[in-house]
């Protein structure tokens, strides 16, 4: 497919909205057919040709040491880690490399090696579990593995069973000065226990530059190995139901995806001599975008590898004093909160909200206390991140989740297949160059997400007579846990490996700022089971935010006529206070 056909713009010309657009926002729809987004290696090497001596990847630890490398350095480095995947490790077209980091700088340097050397990049929470990890890695038939030192017995567990052929260890401390680099490494390992070296054959993220660095091969080879609107992305997402699956994103889909983004604040987006802190992991969409977006304006990137506590970014903020910040709702609150920052608040220039809605008392405190602009996107993982914005000037609309990004059309579909009218609410469905190109290895599953060219988020809304977004209600079943999406399917089906347990099933429960609490509902198969013994099997096998933090036994659950588990129901049990005895539950 050509990027010509690939970017013909979808026709919405009757849209409102329309009218709504800045002049560059109104360009940038009036040209996408004829639209060829720029490569990762066309923005990586334009920036290190204007901007080389600038600062680019900053690794910012809690104790307030840090490394930096520049345009050129990243440039270097990161041709050099593909070559070394392409030419020592002989990897080939279509071949899937992993990356399971904290933010830091070779978290983002090996994602943009993967990207120049033409292969397939996908990324794994670092949070997750051996069990998580696995299933992921041979999901996706990984290939390489690039992983953190700081978990050797998760990684050497996972990788049993897959096809992972060459295991790649990176570092926190990568870049420091040797004799930091030698006593940071002491203190992670041998004071906060944070890891050992790995048991199984590996090689170091320095081993790879030193023997890539030997050969010279140019990438503009590797990138005609794949198209801009082939498969780049293998981004893991629930979709609207059930256990993750990879979502195929392209290189043009997240370039593009920026530019629109970039297109309707472009004031604010493309000022001059921007840092931006990054505390959202490089693992999410969402954190992969504000790379971009920073590789994009060649702006500073500083990276937090953990932001809990929070105390662990005082020193990121004091030292580096970002102009712009990407997060979410709770995170804004929550860094309120704090003493420090309250007291010294960071004087921001942009701030950008996505994953959950930003609560209105929030984002009036945060804007008071930063004097930063905000920008509130509504998106997915299946859309490469936006579906629409908010700019920070007067056409925001309250309670709104924004405009239609350029080159994407919104609607509103009804239950019977047909297109709602403005202020009639039904499933938001949207179109447009960032969409996704389907689910890994699932064309059902595919197929099912789509009508008739139009792809269903699985959300509920509707689109007010001027053609602004509003958003009523999630995805039926998926929980919001602190900025994190959990699908209960994949919950449910955990439980039901325990052997003491004949069925569960998990419903979420509104709680503030904070998203969702998840309760779990369980018919003992062994009368002897307790909370905690369901909370360390939980434990075992999912990482902490997709855990239970109750638990209530209860004789069946309610299920509907074609036996399927009305979860509402039990979300209304607890909600009533028609649940269980408290010593039933775990908090």
């Amino acid at each position: 497919m050509s990027a010509e056909s690939q970017f013909a713009p979808v026709p919405f010309e009757d849209q409102p909205i329309l009218d709504f657009y800045n002049p560059e926002a109104a360009a940038f729809q009036a040209q996408l057919g004829q639209y060829v987004p720029r490569r990762i290696e066309t923005l990586i090497e334009q920036a290190a040709t204007n901007f080389g001596k600038e600062p680019f990847l900053t690794t910012a630890l809690p104790n307030g040491a840090s490394a930096t490398l520049n345009f050129a350095d990243v440039d270097k480095h990161s041709a050099n880690l593909a070559r070394y995947l392409r030419e020592e490790l002989q990897l080939q077209k279509g071949d899937v490399v992993a990356i399971q980091s904290p933010n830091c700088i070779s978290n983002v340097l090996a994602m943009l090696a993967v990207l120049r050397a033409g292969l397939l990049l996908t990324n794994i929470n670092p949070m997750y579990t051996a069990h998580e990890t696995r299933r992921q890695l041979r999901d996706s038939q990984v290939k390489v593995l690039i992983t953190s030192s700081l978990f050797p017995e998760m990684t050497e567990e996972a990788v049993q069973g897959t096809v992972v052929e060459t295991v790649i260890a990176l570092s926190l401390t990568d870049f420091f000065s040797p004799m930091k680099k030698t006593a940071m490494d002491f203190v992670l390992q041998h004071v906060k226990k944070m890891g050992r070296p790995l048991n199984i054959e590996h090689v170091s993220i320095a081993h790879a530059l030193k023997y890539g660095a030997v050969h010279d091969t140019p990438m503009s080879l590797y990138a005609l190995d794949r198209d801009a609107n082939d498969d780049a992305i293998f981004q893991y997402s629930g979709g609207t139901t059930g256990i993750s699956k990879g979502v195929r994103l392209t290189e043009a889909g997240i370039v593009t995806n920026v530019e629109q983004f970039a297109s309707l604040s472009p004031h604010m987006i493309d000022a001059s001599g921007q840092t931006m802190l990054l505390v959202l992991p490089v693992y999410h969409v969402f954190g992969m975008f504000s790379s971009v977006i920073a590789l994009r304006n060649a702006a500073h990137l500083v990276l937090v590898p953990s932001p809990k506590p929070l105390s662990n970014l005082k020193a990121a903020f004091r030292k580096f004093r970002p102009s712009a910040f990407p997060g979410v709702s709770t995170l804004f609150a929550k860094l309120m909160d704090e003493k420090w920052f309250y007291e010294t608040p960071p004087q921001l220039t942009l701030t950008i909200s996505g994953a959950m809605g930003l609560n209105p008392e929030v984002r009036k405190e945060w804007t008071g206390l930063t004097g930063s602009s905000v920008i509130e996107g509504y998106g997915m993982t299946e859309t490469t991140t936006l579906i629409s914005v908010n700019p920070p000037d007067q056409r925001t609309r309250a309670g709104s989740v924004g405009m239609p990004l350029p080159g994407t059309a919104v609607s509103i579909l009804r239950e019977d297949g047909s297109f709602a009218a403005p202020g009639e609410i039904g499933e938001i469905v949207v179109a447009g160059p960032q969409v996704m190109a389907g689910y890994l290895g699932r064309p059902e599953t595919t197929a099912a997400a789509f009508h008739v060219g139009w792809m269903k988020t699985g959300d509920v809304g509707y689109l007010d007579d001027e053609g602004f977004l509003f958003l009523v209600d999630r995805i039926k079943d998926m929980l919001l846990v602190g900025g994190f999406n959990v699908f209960p399917n994949e919950v449910d089906a955990v439980l039901a490996e325990h052997p003491g347990i004949e069925e569960a099933a998990v419903a979420g429960v509104p709680d503030g700022n904070m998203g969702d609490t998840m309760h779990a509902f369980v018919v003992r198969r062994d009368p002897d089971l307790t909370a905690a013994d369901v909370m360390a099997h939980c434990a075992s096998c999912l990482t902490a935010y997709k855990r239970p933090r109750k638990v209530h036994f209860v004789d069946e659950l309610p299920k509907s006529a074609i036996g399927k588990v009305v979860r509402r129901e039990l979300r209304a049990r607890v909600i009533t206070g028609d649940v269980d005895r408290p010593d039933s539950e775990i908090n």
